[in-house]
C-alpha cells in the first residue's frame, strides 16, 4: 500500500515535467502555438517577443528539468526551484491584479498554488539528502 501511495505522489510531478518540457520546446520552434495554448497575445517583434520566448521558455524548462531531476536522482531539493517559480508567478498574478489592476485570474494562479502544494508533498516523500 505504501509503494502505491508513493506512485501516486510522484504522479503530478511527472504530469508537470511532462507538460512543461513539452511547453518550453514548443515556445522555442512554434511560440505561435504555445501563446495561444496559454492565451497569451504574441508579441510581433522587438523586445518583447524576444523576452515573451526566452522568458516563457526558460521557466517552463527549468520546471521539467529540475522535476525530472528530483524524480530520477530522488533528491527532495530538486523540487524547491519549481515550487518557487509556481508560488512567484500566482504572487505575482495576485499584485498584479490588486495593485496594477489587470484582471484577477483564479483560474490561474489556483492551480498554480495547488501544484506548490502537490510538489511539497512529493518532496516530503523524497529522502532528504544524506551527510557525506
Amino acid at each position: 500500500m505504501a509503494r502505491v501511495l508513493r506512485l501516486i505522489v510522484q504522479l503530478p510531478p511527472l504530469l508537470l515535467a511532462l507538460l512543461f518540457g513539452a511547453q518550453g520546446m514548443l515556445w522555442l520552434v512554434r511560440p505561435a502555438l504555445a501563446a495561444r495554448f496559454w492565451g497569451y497575445d504574441l508579441p510581433e517583434r522587438g523586445l518583447a517577443l524576444s523576452s515573451m520566448i526566452g522568458a516563457t521558455s526558460s521557466w517552463s524548462l527549468t520546471i521539467a528539468v529540475c522535476l525530472l531531476l528530483a524524480l530520477i536522482r530522488k533528491e527532495r531539493f530538486w523540487y524547491y526551484p519549481p515550487m518557487m517559480i509556481f508560488g512567484v508567478l500566482a504572487f505575482g498574478r495576485i499584485v498584479a491584479g490588486v495593485a496594477f489592476g489587470a484582471p484577477h485570474l483564479p483560474e490561474r494562479f489556483i492551480p498554480e498554488l495547488i501544484f506548490v502544494g502537490l510538489l511539497y508533498l512529493a518532496a516530503r516523500d523524497t529522502a532528504a539528502p544524506r551527510a557525506a
